[in-house]
């Protein structure tokens, strides 16, 4: 009797040893798997600290050299535009006394035109068969006036059988001409002129039909 409970405690024994032993094998298995996962966490965290680069320290130097090259472009545009305003102004000064000074002349081109008419008028000496000391008068003082408009730049018109033009001309009349195809000066009413490049006063004329 006492060996064989003897014997049946032996095989109870052996029978609930096995489970405990079961279950510390999947203790070690679940412990082996966290250790794992977290190495393979510890070497993507690595990966992922070698694949960003660390940030740039400021470099001073670039920084001037950059606010430099900002300052000098910002310097150059500013020089430019005094430049530009400088000739802009020059131009207007120079046009602005371009034109006054052609309003004079305008004035003085009508003396021009009363001396000449006065020429047309009086008599040449050959009419007389003697000197007129007043046409010499008259024929130097034309001269004279005609010298000094010269000299401020003002040249007549060659409008005499000159294709009509309307930035030279001014038409008062049209004519038929035998021999003389349409739209030519064939008469100058009143002698025009220039100043430098510009039209001081348009020739006044009279073209073929």
């Amino acid at each position: 009797m006492f060996q064989e409970e003897t014997l049946k405690m032996s095989k109870s024994g052996k029978n609930e040893d096995q489970p405990v032993n079961g279950a510390s094998e999947e203790v070690a298995e679940d412990v082996t798997e966290e250790a794992q996962a977290d190495a393979a966490e510890e070497v993507e965290a690595v990966e992922v600290e070698e694949l960003v680069e660390p940030e740039a320290e400021p470099d001073p130097l670039a920084d001037m050299t950059a606010e430099r090259d900002e300052f000098k472009g910002k310097w150059l545009r500013v020089v430019a535009e005094m430049d530009n305003l400088r000739k802009r102004t020059s131009r207007e000064l120079v046009q602005s006394r371009k034109f006054a000074q052609a309003d004079v002349l305008r004035s003085i081109l009508e003396v021009q035109d009363n001396f000449e008419r006065a020429l047309q008028s009086a008599p040449s000496e050959s009419d007389t068969d003697a000197p007129d000391s007043f046409r010499e008068g008259v024929e130097m003082i034309h001269q004279k006036l005609s010298g000094v408009l010269k000299e401020k730049g003002v040249t007549p018109l060659m409008a005499l059988e000159a294709t009509f033009d309307p930035n030279f001309h001014d038409a008062v009349g049209q004519l038929p001409r035998e021999g003389v195809e349409a739209g030519i000066v064939i008469e100058v009413v009143q002698q025009g002129y220039n100043f430098g490049d510009m039209v001081l006063r348009p020739a006044r004329v009279i073209i073929s039909a």
